[in-house]
């Protein structure tokens, strides 16, 4: 957490669109380094998109927290023919 041990932390979660700007969110599971759990039913939120173009997606969770989230380079990127 405090860059002590370099354990890797996941979420899993399962989103569900309800609008172009909606999206429903149940959380599925947790692991920090070796340990895991299964998220509780009642760990739900959702997003509010607020901004999104190809590159960046910005969010706010109902909980007030902001997102920026980032694509990823995909590797078959590469081999696209733009003509």
């Amino acid at each position: 957490y405090f860059n002590i041990l370099p354990l890797t932390r996941t979420v899993t979660a399962e989103l569900s669109p309800q609008s172009d700007q909606l999206t429903n969110v149940q959380f599925k599971r947790f692991t920090l380094g070796p340990i895991g759990f299964d998220a509780p039913e009642q760990f739900k939120g959702f997003l509010d998109v607020t901004y999104l173009d190809d590159d960046v997606r910005l969010t706010r969770g109902d909980k007030g927290n902001i997102f920026i989230l980032t694509r990823m380079e995909d590797d078959d990127d590469d081999d696209v023919n733009e003509d």
